[in-house]
């Protein structure tokens, strides 16, 4: 094809043609001078200030607001008509839109002033640039456009362009004053289905990082929370939650207002069930305070309470305990005949899984589960049959076979390794009792330092390594011959791991003493060699204990640690 004979098009040049590839790179870089000179090198110069230059069809225009070169678009701008600053390329997008990349606002300025028709001209994926800004994170251009497209076009009566905005705002926790002021004028738009069906209600439901319940709380904040069972008392100075709070509120009073026609459209039920999978207790108690129809909505009696167990979120869960049901939920089944001690009885989800390390501490949590589940079950339901005749129990054996050999597996090696490094310390203080620190009396038959205190605190600490290192390797040996059935990842095992590191980072501990008096026996006098060399004995035994104690607490935390559940937390949230 040619590219400047009479083929060319009058309106737009329509394929890409390579010899266009300098207008491009004087573009890229920021050239003017090349960018004017192939202009008016092109025998029509028109054209060439709107061709596409790119595979994707990318016009010079596009271009410069990609790389952000605002100095490009100040003087491309009167070379083009105001029609032509629309213009698109292959995806739809125009200038505008490419704009939203950068962090420099004046590119999006230099474009809006030229002509302001670009701020609602959707891409093919319908996409308006205000909410591709947001979806990429560009929280100053997305600011710039919010101020200066007009309030109306965002209204639900002209369409998706407002409930996207405002489920992207949420999304990305960005402007989230913005999206407040614009749902507070257009409430229905929590209740409006964006571009791919989806409703504001299911974004409040996706994040739960935007919640108190999704955050990653201190030790301390957690030692608070236990006590005062109220999150919020935690988190009530932060802004974005408290945004977030009021953006659920407005959307939660929509759904009072709806018919049931209306209701199965705004897609309440399943912004419920997502909230489950993600854990976010604060939407479930908001949605069902406002609408307890939503919670049984549906042909599948699954419900947010089934959703919770499934994925394993324990915030979730102790919400049954508010509940004027909570019978009834104990003993429903859903359409497979699963009961909710079924859904304990199901492997909980890899995600939840990695979160703790070791296959056994995995076995132990998911047997903390189905306890906790069981015991709110009634009797007449713990053995009741699935649709594929199975109990509870049964059930959990089976999703579980793999993980109980993993956790096997895991414990015998963890076990092997801090059995061998107990039998040496043990050899090494044992043999130590027997030839002490500057011998013995050749008349008596006595230790020559025995009557020194440095001695007596190394025979004592030598005798504590010796019988900690020994209690430590019946620990680690009753491990390797355990019979490993499922309960026993519960207490039994992790209590034997327990004692047998404690008693080993003991028996270490006072191996070290036991060095260090002998050394002061030895060398009384000579501090400037006793310090240093006690010192310097420290810091393999005190590496071991630093690189294996975060073992130890998680074990121990897990054991006999506060429960991951919370009976009393949410005990009356439902008629408060």
């Amino acid at each position: 094809m040619k590219l400047f004979g009479d083929q060319i098009q009058s309106e737009v040049v329509e394929d890409y043609d390579p010899r266009y590839a300098p207008l491009y790179a004087a573009l890229r870089t920021g050239n003017w001078d090349a960018t004017l000179k192939f202009i008016q090198n092109h025998p029509q110069p028109a054209e060439a200030v709107k061709a596409k230059i790119s595979h994707e069809g990318k016009r010079p225009l596009h271009v410069a607001a990609l790389f952000g070169h605002h100095h490009i678009l100040e003087r491309l701008l009167p070379l083009m008509s105001t029609e032509d600053v629309k213009l698109t390329d292959n995806h739809g997008f125009t200038a505008l839109h490419e704009a939203t990349y950068g962090r420099d606002v004046r590119v999006a300025q230099c474009l809006v002033q030229r002509n302001r028709e670009l701020l609602t001209i959707p891409s093919n994926d319908h996409w308006i640039p205000l909410t591709r800004a947001l979806s990429v994170g560009n929280k100053e251009t997305a600011a710039y456009l919010f101020r200066e497209i007009p309030a109306e076009e965002l209204a639900p009566e002209k369409g998706i362009n407002g409930v996207n905005v405002l489920s992207m705002c949420f999304s990305s926790q960005i402007l989230l004053d913005e999206a407040l002021k614009l749902l507070r004028n257009y409430p229905k738009l929590a209740v409006t289905a964006g571009d791919s069906g989806s409703t504001f209600l299911e974004a409040l439901a996706s994040v739960p990082s935007a919640f108190p319940s999704g955050r990653q709380l201190t030790c301390w904040e957690r030692w608070i929370l236990r006590r005062r069972r109220n999150i919020y008392k935690v988190d009530e100075s932060n802004v974005t939650y408290k945004q977030s709070r009021e953006l659920l509120q407005i959307a939660c009073e929509q759904l009072s207002e709806l018919r049931k026609e209306e209701l199965e459209k705004s897609r309440a039920r399943l912004a419920l069930i997502q909230a489950a999978k993600m854990g976010i207790p604060e939407f479930i108690k908001e949605v069902i305070k406002k609408h307890p129809h939503v919670f049984w909505a549906g042909e599948n009696p699954r419900n947010a309470i089934f959703v919770g167990v499934e994925y394993r979120q324990a915030s979730v869960f102790d919400l049954i305990h508010g509940m004027v049901w909570k019978n009834a939920l104990a003993e429903m089944t859903d359409r497979n005949g699963n009961t909710l001690l079924h859904m304990a009885g199901v492997l909980a989800p890899s995600a939840q899984l990695h979160d703790i390390s070791g296959a056994a501490l995995q076995m132990q949590r998911e047997l903390q589960w189905f306890k906790e589940v069981e015991s709110i079950t009634p009797a007449s339901r713990k053995e009741s049959l699935n649709n594929d005749k199975k109990t509870a129990r049964q059930l959990f054996t089976e999703e579980h076979k793999d993980l109980g050999k993993q956790g096997e597996k895991w414990m015998k090696g963890t076990a092997t390794y801090f059995s061998l490094v107990a039998a040496l310390v043990a050899t090494v203080v044992f043999a130590a009792a027997f030839t002490v620190p500057g011998g013995n009396d050749q008349t008596t038959g006595y230790p020559i330092f025995s009557k020194k205190k440095a001695f007596v605190v190394f025979v004592l600490s030598d005798a504590i390594s010796l019988f900690s290192s020994s209690t430590s390797i019946i620990m680690f040996l009753g491990i390797l011959t355990s019979r490993y059935a499922e309960d026993d990842f519960l207490k039994a095992l992790p209590l034997k791991l327990i004692t047998g590191l404690l008693t080993l980072f003991i028996s270490m501990a006072s191996m070290l003493v036991a060095f260090s008096a002998a050394l002061f026996v030895m060398l009384h006098g000579k501090a400037w060699i006793v310090i240093p060399l006690s010192f310097l004995a420290c810091v393999p035994i005190a590496s071991f204990i630093w690189l294996q104690f975060p073992l130890f607490v998680e074990i121990t935390v897990s054991t006999f640690g506060p429960s991951i559940f919370n009976r009393n937390a949410n005990k009356h949230w439902l008629t408060r």
